[in-house]
C-alpha cells in the first residue's frame, strides 16, 4: 500500500512542476489590490504536438482508498491540471515505467496547486478527494496521428491510502505535517 504525503514543490520536481500564487515573481497591480504571480512554468512539447488542447475533467470524490489499475502518460507534451472547483486532490506519479521495483509516489494537493506533469511522466488520472471537483487540463496534442495519451494496465492493482490526511489539510509545508 502506498502512503500519501503533502505536495511540496521540491519533492515533485522529478515529475514536473507545482505552481501556486505567491511562488514566483510577484507584484501588486490594480491599485495594489491584486497580487500577480509570474511563474517560470515550462509547458514543454515536441514539434509534432502543435494542437493546443483545453479539456475539462469533472471528477467524482473518492470515498475510500484508491485502487489503481492503470497508469498513463503523454509522450509529446507536458500536461497541466488547474483546479477550477476543487478541494483536495490526489496526484500519483511513477519515477519510471510502472512495473516491478518501480513504486509510485502519491501526493495530496490543495485547491491552490496547479500541477504540470513533464512530458512522458507516468501518472494516474487525477482523483478528487472530499467532494466532486472540476479541473481544466492543458496540453499539446500531436498533429501526426499518434495518440496523445498512452495507457498501461498495471500488472497488479496498487492501493493508495490517503485517508489519514485531515480534511482541512491544504497541501502547504506549514501544515501540521510539515516534516513529511
Amino acid at each position: 500500500m502506498i502512503k500519501t504525503r503533502p505536495l511540496v514543490p521540491e519533492a515533485f520536481t522529478p515529475f514536473g512542476q507545482v505552481l501556486r500564487s505567491g511562488a514566483g515573481d510577484t507584484k501588486m497591480i490594480r491599485d495594489r489590490q491584486v497580487l500577480m504571480t509570474k511563474t517560470l512554468a515550462q509547458i514543454d512539447h515536441e514539434p509534432e504536438g502543435s494542437d493546443f488542447a483545453i479539456d475539462f475533467h469533472d471528477v467524482p470524490a473518492l470515498s475510500g482508498p484508491l485502487v489503481m489499475r492503470e497508469a498513463e502518460r503523454h509522450p509529446q507534451s507536458a500536461q497541466v491540471f488547474v483546479p477550477v472547483n476543487a478541494s483536495r486532490y490526489l496526484v500519483v506519479v511513477w519515477p519510471g515505467e510502472p512495473g516491478p521495483g518501480v513504486e509510485p509516489v502519491a501526493f495530496i494537493a490543495g485547491a491552490q496547486d496547479v500541477i504540470v506533469y513533464n512530458p512522458g511522466t507516468w501518472h494516474h488520472g487525477i482523483v478528487a478527494l472530499d467532494r466532486r471537483a472540476v479541473f481544466t487540463s492543458l496540453f499539446w496534442r500531436p498533429n501526426d496521428g499518434r495518440p496523445d495519451t498512452i495507457f498501461q494496465t498495471l500488472a497488479d492493482p496498487i492501493k493508495v491510502d490517503w485517508m489519514p490526511m485531515p480534511a482541512d489539510f491544504n497541501g502547504r509545508e506549514e501544515s501540521a505535517f510539515g516534516g513529511w
